[in-house]
């Protein structure tokens, strides 16, 4: 059996890039917030980004095990 650092792939490994992905596209609209100066909007967006973060995360250590 290979060491967990050369394993290939895990299961889910779409999945949690799909989240990273949603967490890119959010943090771009907390800097479009930002310029526009809605910090409603930009807070909003910060903690969605840092859910889908935080799920990513989640997935990640799943996965591996």
């Amino acid at each position: 059996m290979k060491p967990r650092n050369e394993r290939g792939s895990f299961r889910g490994a779409a999945e949690l890039a799909e989240h990273a992905a949603r967490a890119s596209a959010y943090l771009k609209e907390v800097c479009a917030a930002c310029k526009s100066g809605n910090k409603t909007r930009a807070q909003r967006a910060m903690r969605q980004a840092i859910n889908e973060l935080e799920t990513a995360r989640t997935g990640l250590r799943l996965g591996m095990d």
